[in-house]
């Protein structure tokens, strides 16, 4: 008749709150070594893990809602302080250090709040899969909605045909341009001086940008 393998007692480490049952289990399959291997190296405490998950996606969260408040701090400026009159000088570096200290309490906020939730759930020693992957989507989404939105400005990608039409018309000291709509068949380059008149009109395709320089 087999012996059954032996029962040595095993304690769980007064860092990582898992229960005898979860050991137990471990060390009856992979022997007692393997096991105090995990615990000690291969885990981390909730808190932190949390902290982590509620950070990464909360750094882009931070800063969306910052350049919300940013701009509707500039906008009450505009309309109940100054108005179209000359600004401070001193306005754009206390915007911008209001911006940074929104951003920042923001951001430090979210990874509060994971660190909180993570705390409270360390007596489950099993890591919620959805709650990773739910970080991982929001990070993943944010920076598809960064990239497609560099795309369409023409910072990433190929440039566009009115971004190459208003370099050209400002490296000419041109006010504006313009094009025809796409559904006209005329691609063309307008450039207009400060008082909205045409002054230069070229076809898209003789302009060399790098030539102009």
């Amino acid at each position: 008749m087999a012996k059954s393998p032996s029962k040595t007692p095993i304690r769980a480490h007064p860092d990582f709150p898992f229960h005898e049952s979860i050991l137990r289990r471990h060390h009856d399959q992979y022997g007692n070594v393997l096991e105090w291997f995990r615990l000690d190296k291969g885990v981390m405490k909730k808190r932190y893990l949390y902290a982590l998950l509620f950070g990464i996606p909360g750094l882009f969260i931070s800063g969306i809602v910052s350049v919300f408040i940013f701009g509707a701090l500039l906008g009450m400026l505009w309309i109940f302080v100054f108005g179209d009159n000359p600004w401070p000088v001193q306005i754009e570096t206390v915007t911008s250090i209001l911006f940074v200290l929104v951003f920042l309490m923001a951001w430090i906020g979210s990874m509060a709040l994971g660190y909180k939730v993570g705390m409270g759930l360390e007596k489950d020693p099993v890591v919620n899969r959805n709650h990773v992957l739910a970080s991982a989507g929001l990070t993943v989404l944010f920076i598809l909605i960064i990239i497609l939105q560099q795309w369409s400005v023409g910072n990433l990608g190929p440039t566009s045909d009115s971004v190459i039409c208003s370099d050209f018309c400002v490296q000419k000291g041109y006010s504006g341009s313009g094009m025809p709509p796409q559904d006209s068949g005329d691609i063309t380059c307008s450039c207009f001086d400060d008082s909205g008149n045409e002054v230069l009109k070229i076809p898209l395709d003789e302009i060399d940008l790098d030539a102009n320089k």
